[in-house]
């Protein structure tokens, strides 16, 4: 029995051999459908991590607080200001007094002209207090870290990010040199380590990070932030952590059971299901899009398969006139139309690897290269050639002997 079906596969090579052209031309379908669900797979999910890895990198076991209907009030300086429904004095609370919090950080944040000694640029101050680069899991290239004193006293001091520091101070060290925000001198004393885009596509590495009681009183003339940073003492506690600073948040801002929180408390991990929940869809509609590249492959397989049956049409006659089987022509058939969609998703794999590899290295992520997307496309296609050629094959096999020797 293995004989025969080898016998089968040398004479459809043969054939397929015979009429190369064609036998190519048929597989462009199959090899486009396996190379765009291979491209299409690799890429996505490749910038699906590359997501997360950016949300990731935002911060340690991050939990967002903000205020919740915020009110315009007056300017001062030139500046937008507004009321609070978050204080300072929350977020030592929860710092203090909630289990799974490891650090709270009061946070606020907004746009100003910074001037140095040889240029000025417009850089988002972010006031914070001293817990603010653990939070955020940001390190400190040069010179040192805010310090509570620095947030108690009010020392005007200022840690400077990548870009700021070069667009201010070129390559020289901006340490122990002043800038000028508003109408306050302050003395640089580190600058942060790289933080690079976060998934947004802002530059991180473009701030000033100054105490959060000089921002507010001296330079805004608020009482208290917008929100706060705080971070969980591990990855599994971040839900606890959630209900924690929410029940607290209530308690203290007496909001009665069944009112409305008046602040909203999110997570990094719900912005990780999104991205994740998002890529996975698009993964999907692209493979079912590849799949009908492989479906109209399929349609290209059985048409060609037709015309080989009438070509062959006294070939088959006098295979049947010399005791071949219709179970024979029929398994001919079907190994000539699967070896065209074998062949097609072979190049396809070759094609679609390397083209996931290319345009993985042209956007910057890493490509993730499945096996099992692979032998799944692979196995698709194959079984796409063996659907459309029982249509030729059947046709093949019931072909009368007598009339099929008449055949010009």
């Amino acid at each position: 029995m293995l004989a025969l079906w080898v016998e089968c596969f040398k004479m459809g090579l043969r054939e397929l051999w015979r009429h190369k052209l064609r036998s190519f031309l048929t597989m462009i379908g199959i090899i486009m459908g396996v190379a765009v669900v291979i491209i299409c797979v690799t890429v996505v999910q490749g910038v699906k991590e590359a997501l997360i890895g950016d949300i990731r990198k935002a911060g340690k076991n991050m939990v967002f607080v903000l205020t919740q209907d915020v009110k315009s009030a007056g300017g001062v300086r030139g500046a937008t200001m507004a009321s609070s429904n978050i204080t300072r004095a929350d977020a030592a609370a929860i710092e203090a007094e909630c289990d799974a919090v490891l650090y709270a950080c009061a946070s606020h944040q907004l746009p100003m002209q910074v001037v140095s000694d040889t240029n000025n640029y417009n850089v988002p101050i972010t006031g914070v207090d001293a817990s603010y680069t653990a939070v955020r899991n940001w390190g400190i290239a040069e010179g040192r870290d805010l310090e509570p004193l620095d947030v108690a006293l009010p020392r005007r001091v200022c840690l400077i990010g990548q870009t700021a520091q070069r667009e201010l101070f070129g390559d020289a060290s901006p340490l122990n040199r002043t800038v000028r925000i508003g109408a306050l001198s302050f003395k640089v004393v580190g600058v942060l380590e790289p933080k690079g885009l976060n998934p947004l596509g802002q530059d991180e590495d473009n701030t000033v990070i100054v105490p959060i009681s000089i921002l507010l009183r001296d330079l805004l003339g608020i009482r208290e932030p917008a929100g706060m940073l705080c971070s969980a003492k591990s990855d599994e506690q971040v839900e606890e952590a959630v209900v924690q600073i929410k029940e607290l948040l209530r308690q203290r801002h007496k909001i009665a059971e069944g009112e409305k929180d008046d602040f909203q408390v999110a997570t990094l991990k719900e912005k990780e299901e999104q991205a994740r929940t998002i890529s996975n869809q698009m993964t999907l509609l692209m493979f079912f899009l590849a799949l009908v590249s492989l479906m109209v492959g399929g349609v290209g397989i059985m048409n060609i398969m037709l015309v080989a049956v009438t070509e062959r049409t006294r070939e088959i006659g006098i295979r049947m006139a010399i005791g071949a089987s219709s179970r024979a022509i029929n398994r001919q058939f079907l190994i000539e139309a699967g070896v065209i969609s074998s062949a097609g998703g072979a190049v396809g794999i070759a094609m679609g690897v390397t083209g996931a590899t290319a345009i993985s290295q042209a956007i910057g992520v890493q490509p993730l290269m499945s096996p099992l997307i692979i032998v799944v496309a692979f196995a698709f296609s194959a079984g796409v050639g063996v659907l459309f050629g029982l249509l030729p094959a059947r046709r093949a096999a019931a072909l009368n002997p007598i009339e099929a020797l008449r055949h010009d």
